[in-house]
């Protein structure tokens, strides 16, 4: 998860994959209350969710769109399946997914 403000991230909240799989990924409900406990502490807000894609392109998959809960965030898939890494961005409002053309820099 990231935080921050005014839809720019300061702070990655990296989370446990329940499921512990390299095909599915699953947050546990508590750890995601005390995220969002920690978010609130450093009056931060959520601005966007992050997730990797290891053999398929950065765009949502139906699964993806199916568990996307937060409307308010960006989300972030970063495709491993090339050399480089390849990161896309989107707003997700079920069942619908805009693409994001800003908020992804390089460094």
């Amino acid at each position: 998860m990231l935080s921050g403000k005014d839809q720019t991230a300061f702070t990655c909240w990296p989370m446990t994959n329940i499921l512990h799989s390299h095909n599915a990924f699953e947050m546990d409900t508590g750890e995601i209350e005390d995220v969002f406990r920690k978010i609130r502490e450093k009056e931060e807000q959520l601005v966007g969710i992050y997730h990797s894609h290891p053999t398929a392109p950065p765009n949502p998959s139906l699964e993806d769109i199916a568990h996307a809960n937060y409307p308010e965030a960006a989300y972030v898939i970063i495709s491993l399946s090339d050399r480089s890494p390849n990161v896309r961005c989107f707003q997700i409002l079920k069942p619908r997914v805009f693409p994001l053309l800003h908020g992804i820099s390089r460094y």
